[in-house]
């Protein structure tokens, strides 16, 4: 409130010591002892004044760009950032804390203060494009390892070479050995921590491992699966050990939220828990599958998404670094999900697994220690690293290369069992062959080879209300128990020619509209190929996750 600063000694001599006399006697005028930047609104030159009020922000060091918009990154009393998009009110007061405005006043010819003008916030705020602010693509709460050579940053603050801006203390992370020994004593101790959880195989235990590793590293990750903790009974233990995995990520609470339960739902939801770059997204307490929706789909294999945002008209670019969990009883990633989540499955041998108890309390040591069993994470990894980055032969996960190298490898160095066995068995298993066999099989009874629009697809099934409409009924264009046409034709092009149990959909010319058949692999497969899909034949089988090209469409 005092600019240019004051003076205040307790003697009656100060009523003769005054600042605004001192900068008189000294010859310098008020407004340059304020020592910030004037900025004059002249007429015409806008793209100047724009780019002056942006370099004006710099001074502050907590605004950022980050997808097309304006951010600030502030520490909080807990020690972790709290990252806010940046409205017309803030960015009005930062803008008339950091300069001082003036005006030309034409009657008295001189320059008067004035406020950052409305037109230029809006368009400062609407550009989009920034030359001055620094990008922000993400934040960690401890020592992270450089995307682009792997070098652990060790300093908090804004790295300009990451982009990323970190608030920890120094001193509490510590990786001093990273021989193979270290990272043995560092597995133990770990492990030491969910010693008294129940899990259902080795696998799972090492998926627990898994998880804490991936929570401590995922900032330096571009991609990273999700966590889904499970059990069958209520009580075994699911939210205790997202809670101690927890902090590996960060000091601060997760951002708890409910599973989306449709697709608008989860793209609006979604978009903007990841603008304010959470360390945890968890869904406690699901009641739901993890459901394909594809925002969520996008999150965990996408290092950015992009969507407008609620409640504005303008769309933004959000990073997807975040760790992401979920806990429920029996529910498992479905369909599209299964290849995106890993599985941790508790079981807990007594029928009242809610009368368990922790004697260790390992949420508390974690918390309380948070730096010691972070940087124990961070020393199986370097350790791995400085071993010359062992590989065991175990089978590829697609997208998930950097955090198998980062996470599942140095774990299988180590001797533990695969932590993404849950992930590769879910896949294998393929549920969404299952009920695609079905949804054919029953097309197939109801109207043999004959090509049918959906229109009369949809009439016959709900009509018969029988084997049909049961195996529809199974399949994502149902919304709220109706079938969603729209969604169905969109359903049958993604699987064209997807071949399961001998059967499989045909696109086919119809005068009046898109019709589709169900066809066997020995009567009337035609393959794919560019251009008439009957045209050609291929012995090459097709991978129904790899898009093809029928007709000129690519599906």
């Amino acid at each position: 409130m005092r600019p240019i600063g004051k003076f205040f000694c307790p003697y009656p001599h100060t009523e003769r010591v005054q600042i605004d006399r001192l900068l008189e006697r000294l010859g310098i005028e008020a407004a340059h002892a304020r020592c910030k930047p004037s900025i004059r609104l002249v007429s015409g030159e806008m793209l100047r004044v724009l780019d002056a009020a942006e370099r004006s922000l710099l001074r502050l060091d907590t605004f950022y760009q980050s997808g097309g918009v304006i951010v600030t990154v502030n520490a909080t009393a807990k020690g972790d950032a709290a990252v806010s998009l940046v409205n017309d009110n803030v960015l009005t007061k930062a803008l008339a804390r950091v300069a001082d405005w003036e005006k030309f006043d034409g009657r008295s010819k001189e320059w008067k203060p004035s406020d950052p003008p409305t037109q230029i916030v809006r368009q400062l705020l609407n550009a989009q494009t920034y030359d001055h602010l620094p990008v922000l693509d993400g934040v960690a709460r401890q020592p992270y390892f450089r995307k682009a050579d792997d070098t652990l940053v060790a300093e908090p603050g804004y790295d300009a070479q990451s982009k990323v801006y970190a608030v920890f203390d120094r001193e509490a992370f510590v990786v001093s050995d990273v021989s193979e020994a270290a990272a043995r004593d560092a597995l133990g101790a770990l492990k030491d921590l969910i010693s008294e959880f129940h899990f259902a195989s080795e696998c799972d235990r090492s998926a627990a491992l898994c998880a804490m590793l991936t929570a401590a590293v995922r900032s330096s990750l571009p991609l990273a699966p999700a966590f889904n903790i499970s059990a069958s009974t209520p009580g075994s233990g699911k939210s205790y050990l997202g809670a101690l995995i927890t902090p590996f990520a960060g000091p601060g609470e997760p951002l708890n939220m409910s599973y989306p339960t449709t697709a608008k739902e989860a793209s609006k939801s979604m978009l903007a828990a990841l603008l304010g770059k959470p360390a945890v997204i968890s869904f406690d307490d699901m009641q739901t599958d993890w459901l394909p929706f594809g925002m969520i789909n996008r999150m965990l294999t996408s290092e950015t998404v992009t969507d407008r945002v609620l409640g504005v008209s303008r769309t933004v670019t959000a990073a997807t670094n975040v760790f992401v969990m979920g806990t429920g009883n029996n529910v498992s990633p479905v369909r599209d999900m299964s290849r995106r989540v890993v599985t941790i499955q508790l079981r807990p041998p007594t029928g009242s697994p809610a009368t368990l108890s922790y004697a260790g309390r390992p949420v508390d040591a974690v918390r309380a220690n948070r730096g010691r069993f972070v940087s124990l994470a961070l020393t199986i990894v370097q350790a791995w690293q400085a071993a010359g980055r062992p590989r065991t032969d175990v089978p590829d996960i697609a997208s998930f290369g950097a955090w198998s190298d980062k996470v599942r490898q140095p774990l299988l160095w180590l001797g533990e069992p695969d932590p993404a066995t849950s992930l590769i068995q879910q896949v294998r298993s393929d549920p969404d062959a299952e009920s695609l066999a079905r949804f054919m099989e029953a097309w197939r009874l109801a109207f043999g080879s004959k090509p049918m629009t959906l229109r009369k697809v949809v009439d016959r099934a709900e009509r018969d209300n029988g084997a049909l409409l049961d195996a529809m009924m199974e399949l994502p264009f149902v919304e709220r128990g109706a079938i969603n046409r729209n969604k169905l034709g969109w359903y049958l092009k993604r699987n064209a020619n997807r071949i399961v149990d001998g059967l499989h959909f045909q696109r086919e010319d119809n005068s009046e509209r898109t019709a589709w058949s169900v066809q066997t692999i020995g009567d009337s497969y035609s393959g794919v190929s560019v251009g008439n899909a009957s045209s050609a034949r291929t012995e090459a089988p097709i991978d129904p996750r790899e898009p093809v090209m029928i007709n000129g469409e690519i599906y």
